[in-house]
């Protein structure tokens, strides 16, 4: 990990003023005083080896070379009784220590910074991958119970509901029973409109995947987007140049499910106000795996960390219309291509990053 921007300027300055303190005392010190030229020479492998810790490799060696410059004339140019007075062997063989021990421990630092980022990444993707996996159990299971009491409520309230209709027509429509009835059956109505999000939730199909161009899949969204009923404000849909060209394994029917969601959501976060959603493409590196990630972006006031993860729990929603199943079926759907739904957010930006494996890594699983 680099240090940070304090650290390393604090390492310059030091690294400076010791260059500029050896240099100085070296073309003040007399020529006889020899152990004194032996320690100044050797003690300007202390900022070089600072410079290699600031900046790595171009520290190390800028810090040998500085060193070097400095360090040549009063080593061959000065007159007779201001040159080092050590064998001319001797201080070649320094000047190149300087050089080599600058790149030899700037190589290392930088090698040394590149292991630890790639071991940081390493653990991010775990972590990352874990917290998916946890997910998706959750989901898988939760999904098999609806499932379960979801066919356990239809079979019995397909009858209540078959009596209650039949009693309704024994009344006539301004007596007492018959609007006890009509509240009877409106109230079954709802509870069968539950049970059926149970049931779509449950079933989130296998999908059936082709390679397609993801522009023409995000442009059907935005048409729909669009022609919302309560689209009535200056929404703008911008397509990030990345979009054009991108092609991607999905269920192109199942895939269009997940990014309107994702989109109506974003539409919905602006509170009444226009909103700018952005679709976005790039391809990342997971776990070893290549991964072609789709991005919705929005321009609303953003997700508390605390609810990042409890919005694809089923069921919970920050809307008082809202189902509460629109984000957890589409991170269902996504794991069912093999992928999973990362999200960023901050006030003013929040992005949904759609990971799908690319072709080639979807054909070895």
């Amino acid at each position: 990990m680099l240090p940070n921007e304090k650290t390393t300027r604090t390492m310059i300055v030091i690294a400076a003023a010791m260059l500029i303190g050896i240099t100085v005392g070296h073309y003040a010190t007399n020529t006889h005083d020899i152990a004194f030229h032996n320690v100044y020479r050797r003690l300007y492998y202390v900022p070089v080896v600072l410079g290699a810790f600031a900046l790595g490799l171009r520290g190390g060696l800028g810090a040998a070379l500085i060193a070097s410059l400095a360090y040549i004339p009063h080593a061959f140019l000065m007159g007779h009784h201001h040159r080092d007075p050590a064998p001319t062997l001797d201080k070649v063989f320094e000047i190149a220590l300087y050089l080599i021990v600058g790149a030899l421990t700037g190589w290392l630092v930088e090698r040394e910074r590149r292991a630890r980022a790639a071991l940081e990444q390493t653990l991010s993707e775990r972590a990352e991958l874990e917290q998916q996996l946890v997910r998706a159990g959750k989901l898988g299971a939760l999904g098999e119970l609806l499932a379960g009491v979801a066919h356990e409520i239809r079979n019995p309230m397909a009858a209540i509901m078959g009596a209650a209709e039949a009693l309704e027509r024994s009344f006539s429509a301004d007596e007492r029973g018959h609007r006890l009835v009509a509240l009877q059956l409106r109230e079954l109505g709802r509870l069968e409109r539950v049970v059926s999000n149970f049931l779509t939730f449950a079933r989130a199909g296998e999908p059936s995947r082709d390679v397609v161009g993801l522009a023409p899949l995000v442009e059907q969204i935005v048409e729909l987007a669009r022609h919302q009923p309560d689209d009535a404000l200056a929404n703008e849909f911008i397509f990030d140049p990345s979009v054009r060209g991108a092609r991607v394994l999905v269920d192109a029917d199942q895939a269009s499910q997940v990014l309107l969601n994702l989109t109506l959501n974003a539409l919905q976060a602006s509170a009444g106000a226009p909103c700018v959603v952005t679709y976005l493409y790039k391809q990342v590196d997971v776990a070893g795996r290549r991964h072609d990630v789709v991005g919705v972006r929005d321009d609303g006031p953003g997700i508390a960390q605390e609810k990042i993860e409890q919005i694809f729990d089923p069921f919970f929603t920050t809307r008082p219309s809202g189902s509460g199943l629109g984000l957890s079926l589409s991170s269902r759907i996504v794991q069912a291509h093999g992928g999973f739904i990362d999200v960023e957010s901050r006030p003013g930006e929040t992005t949904f990053w759609l990971h799908l494996p690319t072709p080639d890594e979807a054909s070895d699983d």
